[in-house]
């Protein structure tokens, strides 16, 4: 988990969310224990603490983000165990041909798929950074799902954010229905920034989920809609592990702080594994692996359910969230 480094911020989130989860665990009289290893937001020091987990762990949770998810994925394959993927929505992660990975969060070529429903006619214009492997899926899965709906879809690229304000000069020319940005989360705060100082098409941005978007813009935020793959007060009823109110007051209590989306689908990685180790009557990885294959639940985090094959998930679906007076909206859709 990245404990320093750029990554720290969401790595020590996710780490609270699954201490939260061992508490849990620990009360309800399951002998866990959470060994915990700084990745230092590095690809090196993942594989180099994975290869130390697997020698002393029975259950092995992901780091946050997909590149480091990426870098570790074939360590688990090779040692035959289990990665519960709490921290990585790349698309390739699953597409390996690996059987470890066992995904808790919507795949990135999924996030757009609620903004098209939000506005379900006219054109669609989506801007990606060129050379992002998660905006290519990002991109690659809006253009898919907008070209299902019949819809005429325009893909425009940038390599570098000062190419920002040209593209938002020409987009007054010939303004789409709905205009997705999928860029770095940077760029998606600056092109908010252009696009907050005059007429805009509905704008959604994948920055634009997340917390650090409002407390980067202030009041400049305020319209922006964004995908998520988490809001507390989401309508989900969990069948398994704690509420999202009670995960909420707990997690509060404990760090005095709310928790972010990273702390929620760490904390639900950290039931999933639970659930299958009942199910499974056993820690042997193969049968957990059938386990999490055949596990429909919901968790405060949304629904679990995988392709068997993959590992990739299949039942969690994103959240739609509006930006207003400084605070994320969820928008039905």
């Amino acid at each position: 988990m990245s404990l320093t480094g750029p990554l720290a911020p969401m790595g020590s989130c996710a780490r609270r969310g699954l201490e939260l989860w061992a508490d849990e665990a620990r009360a309800a009289r399951r002998a866990v224990e959470l060994v915990v290893r700084d990745d230092r937001s590095a690809a090196r020091t993942a594989r180099e603490q994975v290869e130390d987990l697997l020698r002393r762990v029975d259950l092995l949770a992901g780091p946050y983000s997909s590149g480091l998810t990426r870098a570790v994925a074939p360590i688990a394959e090779a040692h035959g165990v289990v990665l519960w993927n709490h921290g990585g929505a790349a698309d390739d992660i699953h597409a390996q041909r690996l059987r470890a990975p066992v995904g808790i969060l919507t795949p990135a070529s999924r996030y757009f798929e609620p903004a098209l429903r939000w506005i379900p006619d006219g054109p669609v214009l989506v801007l990606c950074r060129r050379a992002s492997g998660f905006s290519a899926a990002v991109t690659a899965g809006a253009e898919a799902a907008a070209r299902r709906q019949g819809r005429p879809v325009r893909i425009a690229t940038y390599s570098a954010a000062d190419a920002l304000r040209r593209f938002v000069a020409r987009l007054a020319a010939e303004p789409p229905a709905l205009l997705l940005a999928a860029g770095r989360f940077e760029d998606d705060v600056a092109l908010a920034g252009i696009l907050s100082h005059g007429a805009r098409p509905p704008t959604v941005l994948v920055a634009a989920g997340v917390r650090q978007f409002g407390e980067a813009l202030g009041v400049a935020a305020n319209g922006f809609v964004g995908p998520s793959q988490w809001q507390a007060g989401a309508d989900v009823v969990p069948d398994l592990g704690s509420s999202a109110a009670h995960f909420v007051r707990r997690f509060t209590a404990c760090f005095g702080v709310a928790p972010d989306y990273a702390a929620a689908q760490a904390y639900a990685a950290g039931v999933v594994m639970s659930r299958c180790v009942e199910l499974a009557g056993t820690l042997d990885q193969e049968r957990l692996r059938a386990a999490a294959a055949t596990l429909d639940c919901t968790t405060l985090f949304g629904r679990f359910r995988i392709d068997p094959v993959t590992g990739l998930q299949t039942g969690h679906e994103m959240l739609l969230v509006e930006w207003v007076e400084g605070r994320r909206r969820v928008v039905p859709v």
